[in-house]
């Protein structure tokens, strides 16, 4: 593997999704500044995602017909610049263009840059793709933390910092593309040698894969959204209590992304998605049976494990199948698999809203069961 380049992919994931990670940590400040309800707040969330959840599927497309990776460092300025506009801004409408925005430089960077880790992993392709997406649970880890943070010491204009840390990684990640580029055609050269007849693109499989992508992504969403809400305004906890919660989600995930991946290449991916989602229902259900801080942390820290887990094999499962349209299959798997959420998280908010923040946390494992019934029929190829 070309891990050199693999570690700027993933320090570039990073510097990408800690905008979006902020997001939900700094939802309860909006609550408390601007005066949102539930509704409006995870109409946020949705902002997020709703036109990234359509770009990015058509970004795959295009870069399978023709390289674009300058869409690497544009998005990475993009989202950062977004978010970083925030601080300048008070009306609700301008804050969903700000944070719609900010989903659409995320769409713009993921299948590219999925893409390329695809180009770069010579062998252990699953462990490939983990090494990238940990930059991405890592961004998610300290993004909550970070903004909420940074929103308590002073205020939403801090927010202009998630600008300034784009502007730099995109300058790097710009600077490196032509070395990068050159290392993707010298793999692809070597393994063109010995490669067979290539394999067509499974449709059926793929889709089959895309409802577990969409049930997962709508629990990440609803995670992240929800949780800081419900330890404030149910356990009665402060904002950054709740902001830590999303942390410790991502944080998990930081250390259990490699592993899901380095269990892939030995176990096969299939089975990592199905023992991920199986504990994800287990760990849902039990959330509904404690009102301990401590006891949700935990089941917390096994949700972001299951979560986690399955993005490296997940993706790698979908350009399995969709072995012509690799670009593609990256945007649906990779870009949506953290997006498609936020379609959902409004009419999860009309839920919170209308019967009770609580009544949220009893549909989430009704979609974790949706989920593992759909990892029993996929195939480790296509």
């Amino acid at each position: 593997m070309s891990k050199k380049y693999l570690y700027v992919l993933s320090a570039g994931h990073f510097s990408c999704d800690i905008n979006t990670g902020a997001l939900p940590g700094l939802l309860p400040f909006f609550v408390t500044i601007f005066g949102m309800d539930y509704k409006l707040a995870a109409g946020l969330m949705f902002a997020s995602s709703f036109l990234s959840s359509i770009i990015q599927p058509l970004i795959g497309y295009m870069a399978d017909k023709k390289s674009y990776a300058y869409l690497m460092p544009l998005g990475i300025l993009i989202s950062g610049l977004s978010l970083g506009s925030i601080a300048f801004i008070q009306d609700y409408i301008l804050i969903f263009v700000a944070v719609t925005m900010m989903g659409i430089g995320n769409a713009i960077f993921h299948p590219e840059a999925a893409r390329m880790v695809n180009g770069l992993a010579e062998e252990n392709k699953a462990l490939s793709m983990s090494i990238f997406s940990t930059g991405g649970s890592a961004g998610f880890c300290i993004g909550p933390i970070l903004g909420a943070s940074l929103a308590t010491l002073w205020g939403l204009d801090s927010l202009i910092f998630f600008g300034g840390l784009c502007i730099v990684m995109s300058s790097v990640i710009a600077l490196l593309m032509p070395k990068m580029g050159r290392m993707v055609k010298h793999i692809a050269k070597k393994q063109s040698t010995s490669a067979g007849e290539a394999k067509e693109n499974d449709w059926s499989a793929f889709s089959r894969l895309t409802v577990f992508v969409i049930m997962r992504a709508a629990l990440y969403t609803a995670l992240t959204t929800f949780l800081p809400l419900y330890c404030v305004a149910i356990l009665g906890q402060e904002k950054t209590v709740g902001s830590f919660s999303i942390t410790l989600l991502a944080m998990v995930g930081i250390f259990t992304n490699w592993l899901g991946g380095y269990a892939a290449d030995r176990l096969g991916k299939a089975v990592v998605l199905r023992i991920g989602m199986l504990l994800m229902a287990l760990a849902l259900t039990a959330f509904n049976f404690t009102g301990s801080l401590l006891a949700i942390y935990i089941i917390v820290a096994v949700a972001g494990f299951s979560l986690y887990a399955c993005v490296g094999p997940m993706v790698v499962l979908g350009q399995t199948y969709l072995a012509k349209n690799i670009g593609m299959a990256s945007g649906v798997t990779l870009g949506i698999g953290f997006s498609a959420g936020g379609v959902i998280a409004p009419m999860l908010g009309w839920v919170a809203d209308n019967q009770g923040l609580e009544y949220v946390f009893y549909i989430l494992p009704i979609m974790a069961v949706i989920g593992l019934l759909t990892t029993f029929s996929l195939t480790e190829d296509s």
